[in-house]
């Protein structure tokens, strides 16, 4: 998938470039609009319906997954507890099993309610381990850094993102003389 930031200094260029490639009927898979973190007042999310078959999306810097690290470590963290809690589980519930030990058995738990505390162990072992394994990723950048300063000083920006086989229309995005196109690689 072909991805980049657009750095502009005018609001309306974005909207002239969402018109050029509309008119052109290239294939975008996304194109969100940042506004500049001082422009920012109170909401945190609009929309400008440009036409009645595509609403062209504005948003904070901070609501942006890919250039936020913290929301990316969250989506990280989620995903990463969707298998490691069932396999703590039955880690958990295995260990338990195979080892026989009486480690609960003063507060009266039969053999099998030793394996399912076991088993629940290992499940909240799973959950902490996700997340040090989402924190563990390091997600800072130079690019993103400079982004984030971009859009602190007043400068739009533009995400911009086509499917795998189509490639960036470099001769429209050139055509509004961003101030910097930062081209990210994220396979």
């Amino acid at each position: 998938m072909a991805t980049c930031i657009l750095v502009l200094k005018q609001e309306n260029t974005a909207y002239e470039l969402w018109e050029k490639l509309k008119n052109c009927q290239i294939q975008i898979t996304k194109y969100q609009v940042i506004e500049p973190t001082s422009k920012s007042s109170g909401n945190s999310m609009k929309t400008e319906n440009l036409d009645n078959s595509r609403i062209l999306e504005v948003v904070k810097l901070e609501n942006v997954k890919l250039l936020n690290p913290i929301l990316s470590r969250k989506e990280r963290q989620k995903k990463m507890s969707l298998w490691l809690m069932p396999f703590g589980f039955i880690a958990g519930i295995t260990f338990a099993g195979m080892t026989n030990l009486k480690t609960f058995s003063n507060f009266g738990f039969s053999q099998s309610g030793e394996t399912i505390i076991g088993g629940l162990l290992g499940m909240g072992s799973g959950w902490i381990g996700s997340f040090f394994g989402a924190r563990s990723v390091n997600s800072s950048n130079e690019d993103l850094k400079r982004l984030v300063k971009y859009n602190e000083q007043g400068f739009w920006l533009i995400l911009l993102e086509t499917p795998y086989e189509v490639e960036l229309p470099w001769q429209l995005i050139k055509g509004v003389e961003p101030a910097e196109i930062i081209n990210l690689d994220l396979i």
